[in-house]
Order: C-alpha cells, then structure tokens, then sequence
C-alpha cells in the first residue's frame, strides 16, 4: 500500500518552502514565511510517528535503531561535505568555523552553541535535528508505558521541557522552547485522524477551507512583514496545522491525482535529501556567481538544488538506508490503516516517517548563516 499522498505532497511543499527561504535569503530578498516549511515538517514527524506506533509500537529499542538508520546516515554525508567545504575553501562559508568539538557534538546531535555563538550545528539546518532527535527519545520513553498512557506521557514530557527554557535562556536558545508543541499537535492529530474524529469535522470543502485559512494567514504574516520567533508555534505553527489537517481531508481526491500523484509523492519521497542538500547548494552558487543579480542568483539555485536532491536521494539516500535495513533485519516496514471508512489511506512506517525537517534559520535568537 502507498503512503499518504497528501502528507508526502506537504512534505514536498516544506522543503520547497525552506529552500526558496534560503535562496531568497542569501540573494538580498525575503521570504520569511517560507521558514514555516519547518513547523510543517514537526507536525508531519508527530502525525506520522504516531500512526505508525499505533498500528504496531515497536520496542523502545527497535524504534530508536530505524529512527538512526533513517536520519543520520544522509546528515553525517551533508555534514562532512561542509566540513570539506569550509577546510578547502574557507572563504566560501566564512561563519563555519571547524573545531573538533563542534564536529563532534553536530555528528552527534547534540544541542550546542557554535564557535561564534549561535545555536548551530556545522550542516546549519541540522538545527532542527536536534529537535527531532530529543523528541525521539521522549517518543521512545512513552513507547515503554501502557498504550492508553503513552500520549499524556508525551504531552507531560515535552510541555515540561518547552517550560524549563524559560528559567535557562541559553536551553531555551538550543532546544526547550515551546517549538517542541508542534510534535505533540501532529500526535494529537494522527490521535483525531485514526480515531474518525477528524472525518466527522466537516468534507473536501472544510478540507480546503482549512488549507485556504492557513494560506492566507501565512500570506498575510509575509506581506505586513510578521516575525516573532518568540510566537512562532503559533504564528507558523497554527497555520501548518490548518493546512495538514486540511490536507488530510482531501487524500482520497489527491489519491486519484495519476501522475501528478506519482510526482508529488516522489518529490516527499526525496524532501530529506532537499532539505539536507540545500544549504550546501546556496552557498556555492553565492560563492561562483557574486555578480550575479539576487532574483537570477535565487531562479539558478532553486531548480539545482531539487536536481540535486533529487540525484542525492535516488543514488546515496534510498540505497544507504535500504541497505542498512537490510543488514539490521528489520525488513519492510507494514503499513498503516486508518478506519474501513478511509481504507484507501495509508502510511508506510520506517521508510516514510519522521524526515520532518526543516531551514537553518527562524529559530530562538538566531543568527543569520551567512
């Protein structure tokens, strides 16, 4: 069974949506609210991950080793690209500054302050990696306790820990900031979507009116120029929810979609390496085209970087991480089933689920990469 065409699609929509941030960014012009493509990414690695523990939870173990197989292999490649990047031609990323400490906690997914102070890892989107790893393990915990206490286990924990970084501003900086909610909305949503709450609330025309609302909301924040990160669950995250949720609705009609469908679901397919690949791209495009006009420089390195992750995912991404399983014995993944009234959508687990990613800037006292 195929996975959910509309949460591949959103997926698609994200990483798109970080790139043209960053391409915007580096080329003199804005589009800030593309940095929302990270909320939407949180709320698809909740969403997701619940399903998939819902239809048949693994062992806290089990779970931690797919999750690793799935993330780190493509994060350490991009990683050690910068690192040669910024070894070999310096002058090209003029804010990485290599040290073995920061390689090693970045490889390692561990939340710290960079050589100059920001809260970057060396790949600087890794950032939300860190994220998504904490909540991994907090996932993982709520994995070893009774089925029908394992969500409130999850709200408890990551409700805690968002409070706990407003005593310590620098937690706050690195990783317990209220930006960890958005993991626990997409579980309550995939709580709401097995359960056939969702499907009570309203058709297609809710679906998309829910998706037109969060649009909108994100437009208007992009053209009266809107920026918080303080807010940011709620200025980004409520209309990422609006729009995941409305994308829900509509995957039966999605579903039928052909070729389109195929395409949309190839290029979700393929997000994790966009997003990992994109920052790299930019900047060498920056660094080989510095006369080069902002909207020209931005029209080049949209299409190369897609290439390029689309190339990264069909020949490193997919074989590394089916090669892994394969090794592990973990097998093909069995998918997951929502209610007989909407048994022609699914998710598959391990392959899909949580690449939920997203840019390298929009994050608590952040500083611009470059």
């Amino acid at each position: 069974m195929k996975p959910l065409t509309s949460v591949q699609g959103l997926r698609a929509l994200a990483a798109l949506g970080v790139l043209m941030f960053h391409a915007c960014q580096w080329s003199g012009m804005d589009f800030a609210v593309g940095a929302a493509g990270v909320d939407l990414f949180f709320l698809i690695s909740g969403f997701v991950l619940w399903l998939s523990a819902e239809r048949a939870p693994p062992s806290p173990a089990a779970f931690l080793a797919a999750r690793a197989v799935r993330v780190a292999p493509m994060y350490w490649f991009w990683t050690l690209i910068i690192v040669a990047l910024a070894w070999r031609w310096p002058a090209m990323l003029p804010v990485v500054h290599l040290t073995a400490r920061h390689a090693i906690l970045s490889l390692a997914f561990v939340p710290h302050p960079d050589p100059w102070g920001g809260p970057f890892p060396l790949l600087p989107s890794g950032w939300t990696l860190t994220y998504e790893a904490f909540f991994y393990l907090v996932f993982a915990f709520s994995l070893a306790l009774p089925r029908d206490r394992r969500f409130q286990a999850l709200a408890v924990m990551l409700t805690i820990t968002s409070l706990i970084g407003f005593a310590y501003h620098r937690w706050y900086t690195l990783l317990a900031n209220p930006l960890l909610l958005e993991f626990l909305a997409g579980a309550a949503l995939a709580r709401a979507w097995r359960s056939g709450t969702l499907g009570r609330l309203g058709g297609t025309r809710t679906g998309f009116a829910a998706i037109a609302v969060g649009v909108m909301l994100l437009a208007l924040q992009q053209a009266l120029g809107v920026r918080s990160d303080f807010w940011r669950p709620l200025i980004f995250g409520a209309p990422a929810f609006l729009i995941l949720s409305g994308a829900l609705k509509l995957e039966g009609a999605v579903r039928r979609g052909g070729a389109m469908s195929a395409a949309i679901v190839r290029l979700g397919d393929a997000s994790y390496s966009l997003y990992l690949c994109h920052l790299p791209v930019v900047a060498v495009v920056l660094a080989l085209t510095p006369g080069l006009a902002g909207p020209s420089r931005a029209a080049l390195t949209v299409p190369l970087a897609l290439a390029i992750g689309l190339a990264a995912y069909s020949w490193i991404e997919r074989p590394v991480t089916e090669g892994l399983r394969r090794r592990l014995g973990s097998g093909q993944p069995q998918p997951l089933t929502v209610p007989a009234r909407r048994a022609a959508t699914a998710v598959t687990g391990a392959r899909r689920i949580g690449a939920g990613l997203g840019s390298g800037e929009g994050r608590p006292n952040r500083k611009p990469w470059p």
